[in-house]
């Protein structure tokens, strides 16, 4: 019995004293993954106004913190050569729980962007 409970004792100080990133977080992090083959110079989130610049091909950018997030967002990109947008057909009003996402941002033979909402680990 003695050592069910020490066992017991020694899992929950061990659980209790890892950390990372997840552990102390109070906004929606959001990150892009540039899954094109254009450098993105700006892409701007519309709802909230927020540019995160220089997100290579293939790679993905920093996390910016958001009050709120959504599913689905109007963006803006600017390229070297070109400006793209993505405005989506349907907006979701609930806002994202608490959690690290990524926009990943692509673009189909027309030039036509893509955008899905991937939950981080």
């Amino acid at each position: 019995m003695k050592r069910v409970l020490l066992l017991s004792i020694i899992c929950v100080v061990v659980l209790l004293s890892c950390t990372d990133r997840d552990d102390e977080f109070n906004l929606v992090n959001i990150r892009i993954l540039n899954s094109t083959e254009l450098l993105f110079t700006e892409v701007r989130v519309a709802d909230k106004d927020t540019v995160y610049e220089n997100v290579e091909a293939g790679k993905f950018s920093e996390y910016m913190e958001f009050e709120t997030g959504y599913a689905n967002t109007t963006i803006s990109i600017l390229t070297d050569s070109t400006s793209l947008n993505y405005t989506p057909t349907e907006v979701s009003s609930d806002s994202l729980p608490l959690g690290f996402y990524t926009y990943e941002i692509t673009l189909d033979e027309e030039n036509q962007v893509g955008l899905t909402l991937r939950i981080d680990d």
